[in-house]
């Protein structure tokens, strides 16, 4: 039985749904990932349900053929001696091998979802470790064949044995049965494999890279074309979605997310940088901002350079960038408002610093307000800029 994609599903009243289907589907597409992520060599390629489940290329030559064979019960007997779908994979790969492009396919593997142990695929994996040899797996082949049954596999099995025990050897040479990995395991080979910064989000990664895999392939069996992927297509998108993820986590957090204590916002009160909104006789709801916005600023500056997302040198850099801004304000509202009081210049000052400006934080878009505005406030606290025109930080300082 075969779903929309030509997976291949065991055939019984458990696996005949459509999250068997889809099991076997999503199974494929791990297996592809796998193979590209551990793939020795970048001008290797990978194809899903094209010659086989999954097959590995080079240079346009099928070089791996592989046969993914899962159940979610745990009593099934994927691989057992007289298995419809063992024989008929045999009936493949023979087929497969007699043809022109046969010769090139140095591996056949069987991937199983859990543990085998009927007597051939026991043999066959001694086989695969050259404990035994490849005709004593042949043999047992041939007592299994010669046990008759009106049984659907034994059509296959009759085709299968037809063969001549050279070419049955020199295809059972080939074969191994690979055992899945519990995921974690499998998932840290991947993250290894493809070369994920240890910083990295691997679940994030992996996850996104198997939800672009399925929309490749869907756009490329629509279009008439086998689904071929390449190593090197997985890497690239593998670092733009690690990218992706490191801009994502060196963006300052919602500014709700941050919470604040009544003791640290009492605290704050007695800072310079209150002093300073006290000289323009700021209103209550600016200072209650300011503060809000001042501590906000160095818990999630702390937190980005612990991280070590951001430059440190950003912080100078974006430091200069606000500088630069503010006595460009101050100058300006200063012969907008000539004549004016000083609170009246310094709280206008004060809006057009803080109340709407978003500075960009290395070169990426920063639309938490508290980060700016709580950018300036940390300035302030260090007499870099203010708000009173009248202002002198070096007589400040000669106090």
């Amino acid at each position: 039985m075969t779903n929309c994609a030509g997976r291949k599903v065991l055939d019984s009243s458990h696996d005949n749904t459509v999250a068997a289907q889809a099991a076997g589907y999503i199974l494929q597409l791990d297996r592809a990932l796998h193979h590209l992520a551990l793939a020795a060599s970048s001008d290797l390629a990978v194809a899903v349900e094209h010659v086989d489940d999954v097959v590995t290329m080079r240079d346009g030559k099928v070089v791996l053929v592989e046969q993914d064979k899962s159940s979610s019960q745990p009593t099934a007997q994927l691989l057992a001696n007289r298995s419809r779908a063992f024989w008929r994979t045999l009936q493949i790969w023979l087929r497969h091998r007699e043809g022109p492009d046969g010769h090139f396919v140095k591996r056949r593997l069987f991937f199983v979802n859990q543990w085998v142990s009927s007597p051939i695929a026991l043999l066959l994996k001694k086989q695969a470790k050259r404990e035994i040899e490849a005709t004593e797996v042949v043999k047992v082949m041939r007592d299994v064949g010669a046990k008759r049954s009106r049984s659907k596999a034994q059509a296959l099995i009759d085709d299968v044995l037809s063969r001549s025990d050279e070419d049955l050897a020199a295809l059972v040479e080939t074969i191994e049965i690979v055992e899945a990995e519990d995921p974690a395991s499998e998932r840290a080979n991947l993250a290894n494999g493809l070369g994920l910064n240890p910083r990295a989000d691997a679940d994030d990664i992996l996850n996104g890279l198997l939800g672009w895999l399925t929309t490749k392939l869907r756009t490329e069996w629509s279009e008439g074309r086998p689904g071929v992927i390449t190593r090197k297509e997985v890497l690239t998108q593998s670092y733009a979605l690690q990218e992706k993820q490191a801009k994502r986590r060196f963006l300052p957090r919602p500014s709700a997310e941050i919470l604040i204590s009544e003791e640290d916002r009492e605290g704050a009160l007695a800072r310079n940088f209150v002093e300073h909104l006290g000289r323009i006789s700021a209103e209550n709801e600016d200072v209650v901002q300011a503060v809000d916005h001042f501590l906000k600023f160095s818990i999630e500056k702390h937190r980005l350079v612990r991280a070590g997302d951001v430059p440190v040198a950003e912080w100078g850099n974006r430091s200069n960038r606000l500088r630069e801004r503010w006595g460009n304000v101050m100058r300006r509202k200063r012969r907008e408002l000539a004549g004016s009081e000083n609170a009246t210049i310094g709280q206008a000052v004060l809006a057009d610093t803080t109340y709407e400006h978003r500075e960009s934080l290395d070169g990426q878009m920063c639309d938490e307000l508290y980060m700016t505005s709580g950018h300036y406030h940390r300035l302030a606290e260090e007499d870099e800029v203010w708000w009173d025109p009248n202002f002198s930080r070096e007589a400040q300082h000669e106090r």
